[in-house]
């Protein structure tokens, strides 16, 4: 079942904050458009006219009225931050490519080749593609067909 809509009001400074956000333009869309949802809502429209008029779910004008309420307005217009995936190739990582790469080559083998790398990763239990390996060699700026050590700092 749907909520019910309560009378919701913005507190003076906030009405005023709000309108500059908005004559600024300066802002995303997204947070233009929870902007424009909590002028509204004070504005006595419904959370369905709302969310048609700016292309938004009911859900997010109940969400965006309930942060507002209880955390304050900046926390309502604003977006907690998204770290993303944390990254496969690590530091700790990044030392083993490049000690493997400033190491003798393997037996029957002039120089160290990206697959060798990785294969002998794979055995560390390290697993990332060829092509990460590829880039942390360059990172530290070493190049697996160098002739001394099998690699070379340049």
């Amino acid at each position: 079942m749907g909520q019910i809509a309560t009378q919701f009001i913005l507190s003076e400074a906030d009405q005023t904050t709000l309108t500059d956000l908005v004559s600024k333009g300066k802002e995303s869309v997204r947070k233009l458009n929870r902007v424009r949802a909590l002028q509204f809502s004070h504005q006595g429209q419904h959370p369905e006219q709302i969310s048609h008029l700016l292309g938004i779910s009911v859900a997010t004008v109940y969400n965006l009225r309930k942060r507002y309420r209880e955390d304050g307005l900046q926390r309502a217009i604003s977006e907690k931050a998204r770290p993303g995936q944390p990254r496969k190739v690590t530091q700790e990582v990044e030392a083993h490519i490049t000690q493997l790469a400033c190491s003798q080559a393997p037996d029957g083998r002039t120089r160290w080749t990206v697959a060798l790398i990785n294969e002998r990763l794979v055995k560390l239990e390290i697993h990332i593609d060829d092509e990460s390996v590829r880039l942390a060699l360059k990172k530290a700026n070493l190049s697996p067909g160098s002739r001394n050590s099998g690699a070379s700092g340049r």
